[in-house]
Parts: structure tokens; sequence; C-alpha cells
């Protein structure tokens, strides 16, 4: 597998005539790692679901696709549940399933019980979806994001409440993805997280500021006293995608 290239041509969202992403344009190559940083309410979810296809954007989102399975798989930024809804963590899984409907929960599936046992997530399988855990509803959400054998994944936010031992092993996860051939693109928050893993850092504030090497554009911000400070220090709009054209 390898999964595709990724380009934003003037890509931007308006609301009322509010730019929440003014144009954007870079290349994201395939097979990659490539996270998503910047302060919050700089658009880095917003640039994360208009290439999932979730927003009515402007400009044009490209994927250059290497093999014929083209297919995407979305992890969304982590909402509540209602403890109440009677669906169980299994139920909600069939649902992502382009295969299997719900009713035919108790069908063995191979497919599912591959990403069962991969995210680790057996023991959660009768639980009710609204009394997991924060960190056991988001390695739900990642093995519905996984479930159909996506070529690239999009994660919002995949880190977030999810303790040391869990964020070390949905780490494995995208690696052993990454080893595949498949194209990884994330918001991420955690500079550690980005450094040690990512092959390129996009940042957004408003619109694409800056795209290269994570430790070409975090370096020099290593201690910043505030995201403000981040902001004033180096970014300005990118000029070339040399190095990271597909």
């Amino acid at each position: 597998m390898t999964g595709p290239t990724l380009i934003l041509d003037k890509v931007a969202f308006y609301i009322q005539n509010n730019a929440l992403l003014a144009p954007s344009s870079t290349t994201l190559f395939g097979g990659g790692w490539h996270a998503i940083a910047g302060p919050n309410g700089g658009g880095k979810s917003t640039l994360l679901k208009a290439i999932a296809g979730l927003l009515n954007h402007q400009g044009n989102i490209t994927l250059q696709w290497h093999n014929d399975a083209k297919t995407v798989g979305y992890m969304p930024q982590l909402s509540p549940f209602d403890a109440s809804l009677p669906i169980t963590s299994s139920d909600f899984l069939r649902m992502h399933s382009d295969k299997q409907p719900v009713w035919q929960r108790y069908k063995k599936n191979p497919k599912i019980e591959t990403v069962i046992e991969k995210v680790g997530i057996n023991s959660l399988l009768n639980k009710r979806i609204g009394t997991l855990s924060t960190g056991e509803r988001q390695r739900v959400l990642l093995a519905c994001a996984l479930l159909n054998e996506p070529s690239i994944l999009l994660l919002d936010e995949p880190m977030a409440g999810v303790d040391k031992q869990g964020r070390a092993h949905i780490l494995r996860l995208l690696q052993s993805f990454k080893e595949t051939g498949g194209t990884l693109i994330m918001v991420e928050h955690d500079w550690q997280i980005i450094q040690d893993c990512c092959d390129t850092l996009v940042w957004v504030d408003g619109e694409i500021l800056a795209h290269d090497a994570p430790e070409v554009i975090l370096t020099p911000l290593q201690a910043p006293t505030s995201l403000q400070a981040v902001n004033n220090t180096v970014y300005r709009p990118i000029k070339s995608e040399r190095h990271y054209a597909g």
C-alpha cells in the first residue's frame, strides 16, 4: 500500500464572509506522517474537516492515489456521548463498517475482529459508548477510522485525554500504519510527539503559515512564554513546497 499525496490549492472556508481559514496551499506527500498544529481557534480542525470533505470549502483539494484502495479513515475530535444511549462500543464500531450493518452484530467479521484485537478494545465491546472514559472512547474512535482498511488516516487530536500507556499504544499503531505505506495527517498539540514521530509540520493560524520539518519550525520555539510568542517568532506565509512536494 502507498497512501495518496494530498495537494491543497487555495483552500479556504468562510462563515458569513468571516474567514475561518484564509486561502492556503501546500502539498503533503504520500506515505508521510504530517502534523497540523497552531494556536487554539487557528483553524486546525477546520483544515482537517475540509480535507475530509466535511466542509463546503473554497479552493481545490486533490488526492493523488497510488493504488486502488481509495479509502479514507477519519477520527473526529473527541465529543461526549449521552451515557443513556443504548449503543455498545461493538454496535458503534459495526455502524462504521462498510460491509456489515449493525443488525448483524453477532455475525463474525474477520476484518472487525482484527481491528478490535489490534487496537485492544475487547474489554470495551459490551460497554455502552456513553459510559467509556475519555481514553477508551479515543481507542474506539481510532478503531472506527481503521475499520475499512484506509490508505490515508485523518486524525483530530487522537491523543486527547489518553494516558501515557494509551498514547504509547496508539503511537505504535500509527507507526505501523505508516510503515505499510499509509499517509497520516493529524492535528496534535504535543510538540514532543510531533518532533519524535512526524515527517512534516503544518503550522496553521488563520491560514497555513509554515510547512517544514518539525525541528525547523519548533526548535526556535522550545520554551515560548505564550502562544502569542509562538506566532510572533518566525512564521510567514510559505512561498515554496520544494521539500515536500509529492
